[in-house]
């Protein structure tokens, strides 16, 4: 299964984004994703990495749910800022 490596900016501090997206995690299983890591930048708190497996082509459309949408904006994600790369599996 590839390996997703996400990288995104955050405006709220980082224990309220991953109180948000730790919660999420049923969901996120639901959707065929599985996170092996999540966390910050040593230097940059504000710029959050998410490392998963799943299918990269099912990423785009789950993030644009309009319930996921608010998700994404209560947890202070800045969806615009989201750099994805594909790894290998």
């Amino acid at each position: 299964m590839p390996k997703i490596l996400m990288e995104a900016q955050i405006s709220k501090p980082f224990n309220t984004w991953v109180g948000v997206f730790d919660a999420d995690k049923d969901d996120q299983e639901a959707n065929g994703f599985k996170v092996m890591y999540r966390g910050h930048k040593l230097d940059d708190p504000n710029t959050v990495v998410i490392l998963m497996e799943g299918d990269p082509s099912k990423l785009e459309p789950y993030m644009s749910q309009p319930e996921k949408a608010m998700v994404i904006e209560e947890s202070g994600h800045i969806a615009e800022s989201t750099a994805v790369t594909v790894l290998s599996d």
